[in-house]
């Protein structure tokens, strides 16, 4: 998941997502002078800077962008960096990186990405420390992930390479465990979302892409191996119920969680 262009060509169930999830939950939050906002797993950019960004730009001091690709990131401040908005390389569940920004953002956002963190519990105590008092957090979280539903459809041969792959080990369940794990890690929820959405692309073949583009199973195969998977990926995300080829729609289930550090 570390090839920027091929994602930002193909992210546009991301970007409407993100687009609606501000709309919807921006002027609920509290805001106030000199806010610095952390945009958390912002790949190669374009949401954080399109989207996040130009939506708060009137509000807020300063934005950070992190992820833990180094090649997202270069990219991000090759073709996103400003005065307002910085990126930088930092993976959210390793406590030592996260310490160098305790208690200094006033908002967290995060879309499209909780779902891939392994030490999810980590992770949140983790945000909760880089948040001064007051701070809020919204996270966006796939809770029905079209890729982990398609894996438990996936012959045996690629099963094996699954084990090399941590973020599918850790789901969450329901939304009572979430909000376990937000409460555990201090904060205070003040809103809990779960909805289900479906998201229309151009066609088959464009959805197929999107997909690819974020398998990590597909990014760790040896290379003679690629082209078979590919063919067996197609299959069997329709096999899971999670992908219409006759429409290009796919189907998955968000989790949207509002919470504050009091």
């Amino acid at each position: 998941m570390d090839n920027a262009e091929q994602y930002i060509k193909n992210n546009g169930m991301q970007r409407n997502d993100a687009k609606d999830i501000i709309g919807r939950y921006v002027d609920k939050m509290v805001w106030k002078t000199n806010e610095k906002v952390l945009d958390i797993g912002c790949g190669p950019g374009d949401v954080t800077s399109d989207i996040i960004f130009q939506s708060l730009k009137n509000k807020i001091k300063q934005m950070v962008g992190v992820d833990k690709s180094k090649q997202m990131i270069e990219y991000a401040i090759k073709n996103y960096e400003n005065s307002n908005l910085n990126f930088s390389v930092l993976d959210i569940d390793n406590d030592n990186e996260c310490t160098i920004y305790s208690n200094n953002f006033t908002k967290i956002f995060s879309f499209f990405c909780f779902q891939w963190v392994y030490k999810k519990s980590d992770a949140l105590v983790n945000m909760y420390s880089m948040l001064k008092n007051g701070g809020e957090v919204l996270i966006h979280i796939l809770f029905l992930v079209p890729l982990d539903e398609m894996y438990k459809h996936i012959d045996a041969e690629w099963i094996n390479y699954l084990k090399d792959i941590k973020c599918v080990t850790t789901p969450i369940s329901s939304e009572e465990d979430a909000k376990a794990l937000f409460i555990n890690a201090g904060f205070r929820i003040i809103n809990i979302e779960s909805i289900p959405r479906k998201y229309k692309y151009p066609d088959f073949s464009s959805l197929l892409n999107a997909m690819k583009a974020v398998d990590p199973l597909l990014s760790i195969l040896p290379s003679h191996l690629k082209s078979r998977y590919s063919i067996h990926f197609n299959e069997k995300i329709c096999e899971a119920g999670v992908a219409c080829s006759t429409t290009g729609t796919l189907t998955y289930h968000s989790l949207i969680v509002h919470a504050v550090k009091d």
